[in-house]
């Protein structure tokens, strides 16, 4: 009987959406978790107004701490949809580390950067610059790396990767006008809920990146400081001044 509901439903956003049932199936179950029919039929009819594809996870929606729909894309889906533009026409991106040499001027749209390739320190940020066809000005963004660093496993593998998409995201929703959908990385979870970074504490970004890195570190320490951790935060004693000596222990940059 239950089955037979959830066909009935999905034949009707089929019909609303253009998308089959089967399909329909599969994007409730993976990128679209949690939404009501009309939800549904609204998030698949934007991806195909916006020409996304779920199934590549261009295009995606979660529920935000109040309960609304969010509709999120990732870099790849926003650079699609400038590509499609034919205003398109390139777009320049770097990572900027503490040693090398960096000017940017954000009225102009121009930046001066020349990397210090022998030592280039802990990363700062990046940049995205894109001057569209037909334009006087460029578009400018910077992302600084402390805020958008959310300790996961592939900001700490692929740091310069991560931060580069975040600043190329910023820029090519401006350049281009794309509205509608939110960028990925300006959310994050917490207790199980998208909210956006700006609404976490500080030492809950801190103390994600402290347990990314514990996953990581290999010292014969490692249950020990791990259980000093478990117990601080336990008595509400998990601080930023502690959570600096267990990254120091770990020789962790935070």
């Amino acid at each position: 009987m239950a089955n037979e509901i959830v066909q009935i439903n999905a034949d009707k956003i089929a019909a609303l959406t253009g998308f089959k049932p089967e399909e329909i199936a599969i994007v409730k179950n993976t990128v679209a978790k949690g939404t009501t029919d009309t939800e549904l039929a609204y998030f698949l009819n934007m991806a195909k107004s916006s020409n996304l594809n779920p199934f590549m996870k261009e295009i995606w929606c979660y529920k935000d701490n109040k309960g609304n729909l969010l509709v999120f894309a990732g870099r790849d889906g926003f650079l699609k949809k400038a590509q499609e533009n034919p205003r398109w026409n390139g777009m320049t991106s770097s990572e900027v580390c503490l040693n090398d040499k960096f000017e940017m001027d954000i009225i102009s749209g121009t930046a001066k950067h020349v990397p210090n390739y022998k030592e280039r320190g802990k990363i700062l940020g990046a940049y995205a610059i894109i001057k569209p066809k037909g334009c006087d000005l460029a578009t400018i963004e910077w992302a600084n790396f402390d805020k958008y660093n959310k300790g996961q496993y592939t900001w700490s593998a692929y740091p310069e990767d991560m931060i580069k998409k975040v600043a190329e995201t910023h820029a090519l929703k401006k350049a281009f006008g794309i509205t509608g959908l939110q960028s990925e990385y300006d959310y994050t979870e917490k207790d199980e809920i998208v909210v956006p970074i700006e609404e976490v504490p500080k030492i809950d970004i801190v103390k994600q990146k402290i347990i990314s890195g514990l996953a990581e570190y290999e010292g014969e320490n490692k249950d020990t400081i791990q259980d000093m951790c478990l117990e601080k935060d336990k008595v509400g004693e998990f601080d930023l001044e502690f959570a600096e000596g267990v990254a120091r222990q770990i020789g962790l940059e935070l």
